[in-house]
């Protein structure tokens, strides 16, 4: 399907995979052949180089009516919107994995969740008034009126009053990037920014081309009476934007760049005001008057930039802006711009104040006549960890000055203001710690500020979303309380901690109280009913304030889980869940969801529960068993492997703890619509070193893909072999590893039994592709024939050659495994005949004219040797191979780095029914980058270059496979299964999707 994927922010980079016209193969493949020359998988280096060096041979790319501002209608409300909000007994929380999420809180101690409406994309901010929400969605895929591909931000009305059963009401298109919204009235208004890339994926992966040059989108939404409906839009040339909202109108500053036909065009140092009349109360924009004036607004930094620009008076526009292309550097300025729109048609330059630069970025904020500044980050020119903080007088719109100033420990991220009071907030370094600072300033005199106190919290490095947005600065003054969500990870506790931080304040004083700890990524502390509510992507934690310094969390209710497997069984899923961000990194979990609420659109919490020690989980099945390995940490020594502990920088010893993550395998037999813990085992750490398991196998279309393999495979059902390959780089830059292979034998589901073995005794060597065929288990490595030799004058490196060799592992005595036979093959295994095990399948790399091209070739073992039966041109390499019965499916991924365009994917059927005379039959390829994840029954399963989701295609006897429909996925989806006409995927923090086949 023609795929268009906007770029939106920045140029990507992505592994160029890469196929173009050669004139033909330097190593000839011949049925009958028994000796095979290759590529290595580097093309020309690799891991395995004398150097020790990767090279991955192939290059990538990188890529803000009525005259003089009165409106004739009555004045309207201005709201904002935001991620959660109370009605009543509802609280609405728009959360970024699970959508809009409903909950009862008649009762706060006890929240209920009581519906939910999934989001495909990136939820943003909503709005809710009497039930229904009006919610901003940002990179959305869709179509447009007229068939043609939408990749931008949309406007969703839902109908929540009844939650057990929300409705869509209607979408409204958004260009670009939604920056920033306001609600006057019945209508939605925003501004987003548009970079002009092509919405594809060719853009990523070779030099950009632009459809059009930046823009900045204004656009409004009427919502009124349930129907979303767009009013206005309008579009002016720029990156960045900013924009200030009345009752009536919108002064919107955008900056100016030199070309506004190209993407990449340098900014000006200049920026354009624009008066939009929005004095309708149905939505329509004017616009009225426009001028330039000196200075680049500034986009980005707290509420992406909203407090750079002021009009709180209706008259008098104050822009505050970088006086070049940038703020900072040797010649940067700051330059403040005051336009007097008394007449909104013909706007008068009122002053313009250069402002020596402090940093490269700025912290700004207009209260009434004052402007608060000082630099936007810990970059600043000062000395001694200080950052300079001024008050600006702009009661005078002719003569802006100076007022006073002084400056702070640490660096300013937002100010508050709070009448004869400021507060700032910001962070403070230490020698290993970067801590969240709150400073308290009194401001009563603008000429001598004066600091009141500070407070200070997070263990080691810490952060909070206060820092990006005001919305998430929660204060009661009647309390004498601040609340601000954080975020920070503990090194000396090796974990994330987050929560809510109390502070509390008076007119003279400032103190940090206690913090509520909670889990995920804590983006709001709210007040509910005599409680604080922690709103985090992962859970929504009720806590009791009462003892401000010592706060308790009475009810955490998890909101979202990464979930790795989704198991079907009759009325029930099983749902494998892990995490290894901070939500609980010591534990997995496995919930028995009903098969009507598998995706959790109502409250799950009532769902049988097992607990399995460890993170990272991966499953495998065999039949009512599951062998689930997970991460389990364990403390090791922190010194140099003999028992010394590693001294401080002082000489002393460290009495710290160091751990180390080792592979445990959980047996857990689920019957009855129940999961029963069976047997585990460990196994051991690396003495001295921690052991990262984590290989998940394929994962793209380019050698690299391939290299390690997976760490863990699933041989005769009951046994599970681990690849341990640690490399060690030395003083001299060669190498060694430590490398072992592990089997648990799982004949006994209450006692799992492990060995291990050496694979090879050549510390210097490379061994995985772990494969398992039928109650074989292979793994493969390759020997240099000929090093590939770089040439500093070209910059280039000879065609290197090597020959792969299989190694098989004689598992027949599991106590004791060997390794048997090397056979010289043609490439990497990828999988075998279901029906003649000696028959194996390949993916061989060879040379055309200095690039490497990819074969699929069989080949059968006879003896030690391995004799090749036929061998298929690909255009293009290999995605993931999965063989059912005698045929193979693979995604076959194109791309031409030479002309910079043209990414297809392309599903390949082969019928190897005769493994001499191979029949390849294609689907027609698919504009954009993916790979074959799954085949269930009669259809294929491939990520889709159209955004994120999943293509999918039918399979049908004698026939090439046949593109289905393109299925957007809630993230990134991970294992699938299939029951009857359903597929379940689990996607992550997303959960479980369902889909219908039809």
């Amino acid at each position: 399907m023609a795929s268009l994927l906007a770029l939106v922010g920045g140029a990507v980079a992505v592994p160029a995979c890469s196929s173009s016209s050669h004139s033909g193969p330097e190593e000839d493949r011949n049925p009958g052949q028994s000796d095979f020359i290759s590529a290595p998988p580097g093309a020309s280096g690799t891991f395995g180089s004398p150097s020790g060096s990767v090279d991955a041979g192939a290059p990538t790319s990188d890529q803000g009516g009525g005259k003089g501002g009165e409106a004739s209608n009555p004045p309207r409300k201005v709201e904002e919107t935001d991620l959660y909000r109370v009605e009543g007994d509802r609280l609405y929380y728009l959360n970024a994995y699970r959508g809009l999420m409903v909950f009862d809180v008649s009762n706060v101690d006890q929240p209920r969740l009581v519906g939910r409406s999934s989001i495909h994309g990136s939820p943003v901010e909503m709005f809710i008034r009497n039930g229904i929400a009006t919610i901003v969605v940002a990179d959305w895929y869709g179509t447009m009126e007229d068939g043609s591909p939408f990749h931008g931000s949309i406007v969703r009305g839902l109908d929540a009053t009844n939650p057990g059963d929300i409705k869509v009401l209607g979408e409204a298109k958004l260009g670009g990037w939604v920056r920033d919204t306001r609600i006057v009235g019945d209508v939605l208004y925003a501004v987003s920014e548009d970079y002009g890339w092509y919405y594809g994926w060719d853009a990523v992966g070779a030099s950009t081309t632009s459809s059009h040059g930046p823009k900045v989108v204004v656009s409004s939404v009427n919502f009124a009476g349930g129907v979303i409906s767009q009013k206005g839009s309008h579009t002016f040339d720029g990156y960045s934007s900013v924009f200030n909202v009345t009752d009536s109108s919108i002064m919107l500053a955008h900056d100016i760049p030199s070309d506004p036909s190209q993407p990449w065009s340098q900014p000006t140092g200049r920026s354009e005001l624009v008066y939009l009349d929005i004095s309708d109360p149905l939505g329509t924009i004017g616009v009225r008057g426009r001028i330039e004036v000196n200075g680049s607004v500034q986009g980005w930094g707290a509420d992406n930039g909203r407090w750079n620009i002021d009009f709180a008076d209706k008259r008098y526009a104050h822009l505050l802006g970088c006086g070049g292309a940038y703020c900072g550097g040797q010649d940067g300025r700051y330059v403040l711009s005051t336009v007097d729109f008394q007449n909104p048609d013909v706007p008068v330059r009122a002053s313009e104040l250069t402002i020596p630069s402090t940093g490269w970025s700025v912290t700004a904020r207009f209260d009434g006549a004052r402007m608060y500044l000082s630099p936007g980050s810990y970059y600043y020119y000062g000395n001694n960890g200080t950052t300079p903080f001024q008050i600006y007088d702009i009661s005078n719109p002719s003569a802006p000055k100076l007022a006073g100033q002084t400056s702070v420990q640490g660096g300013i991220w937002n100010f508050i203001p709070s009448g004869d009071r400021l507060f700032a907030l910001g962070n403070e370094y230490g020698s290993n710690s970067n801590k969240v600072a709150l400073q308290y300033f009194n401001v009563s005199n603008p000429a001598a500020p004066t600091l009141i106190g500070k407070s200070t919290f997070g263990d080691g490095w810490a952060w909070t979303p206060a820092a990006g947005t005001f919305k998430a600065f929660v204060k009661d003054a009647d309390k004498g309380l601040v609340v601000l969500p954080f975020s920070g990870w503990s090194s000396q506790g090796y974990e994330y901690r987050n929560g809510l931080q109390l502070i509390e304040f008076t007119a003279d004083s400032i103190r940090t109280a206690g913090a509520a700890r909670s889990h995920g990524w804590v983006e709001r502390g709210i007040f509910v009913k005599g409680r604080l509510v922690s709103l985090s992507d992962q859970s929504l934690s009720v806590v009791d304030y009462a003892n401000k310094a010592n706060p308790q969390v009475v009810k955490e209710v998890t909101l979202a889980r990464n979930v790795v497997d989704a198991r079907p069984d009759g009325n029930t899923v099983a749902e494998v869940s892990t995490d290894w961000w901070g939500y609980d990194d010591r534990q997995s979990e496995i919930r028995m969801l009903p098969m009507d609420n598998a995706d959790e659109r109502s409250d799950a919490s009532g769902a049988v529960t097992v607990k399995i020690d460890g993170n990272n989980a991966r499953v495998f099945r065999n039949g009512p068993l599951s062998y689930v390995v997970t991460n389990v940490r364990k403390e090791i020594d922190c010194g140099d492997g003999r028992g010394n502990p590693a001294p401080t920088p002082d000489g002393k010893p460290s009495s710290g703890a160091c751990y180390a993550y080792v592979p445990q395998v959980q047996v857990v037999e689920f019957a009855h619509e129940t999961a029963t813990l069976r047997g585990k085992v460990t196994l051991p750490t690396d003495s001295g070193n921690s052991y990262y398991y984590g290989g998940w196998g394929w994962g793209g279309c380019y050698w690299y893909d391939w290299f390690g393999g997976s760490d863990v495979v699933q041989v005769e059902g009951n046994a599970l072999a681990f690849r341990r390959f640690y490399p060690k780089v030395k003083s001299d830059g060669t190498w060694d590893a430590n490398q072992t292979l592990y089997v648990v034998d799982i004949t006994n589901p209450d006692a799992p039994n492990l060995t291990s073995t050496d694979i090879t005794s050549d510390r210097r060597s490379w061994w995985g592709n772990m494969r398992a065929v039928g109650d074989k288990l292979y793994t493969s490595h390759y020997e240099w024939i000929s090093w590939p030799v770089y040439d500093p004058q070209t910059g280039r490196s000879s065609n290197g050659t090597v020959r792969y060799y299989l190694d098989q592992i004689d598992l027949s005595d599991r106590a004791h495994p060997r390794v048997g036979s090397r056979i010289n093959v043609p490439g990497l295994l990828v999988g075998a005949s279901e029906t003649d095990p000696s028959l194996l399948y390949f993916t061989d790399y060879r040379w055309w004219n200095g690039t490497t091209r990819d074969d699929l070739s069989v080949a059968r073992i006879v003896g030690r040797k391995a004799y090749l039966q036929s061998s298929t041109v690909l255009d293009g390499y290999v995605g993931n191979v999965f063989v059912r019965g005698s045929k193979a499916y693979a995604s076959v991924q194109r791309y031409d780095y030479q002309t910079g365009s043209d990414s297809q994917v392309t599903l390949h059927e082969f019928d190897l029914t005769d493994p001499r005379r191979p029949i390849d039959r294609r689907a027609p390829a698919q504009r954009g980058w993916g790979w074959l994840l799954g085949v269930e029954g009669d259809r294929a399963i491939v990520t889709s270059g159209w955004g994120s989701g999943i293509d999918i295609y039918r399979l049908q006897p004698n026939a090439a496979p046949t593109y289905d429909r393109f299925v957007r996925a809630q993230g990134w989806p991970g294992s699938i299964s299939r029951q009857n006409d359903t597929l379940f995927l689990a996607s992550g923090y997303w959960g479980i999707q369902s889909i219908q086949l039809h």
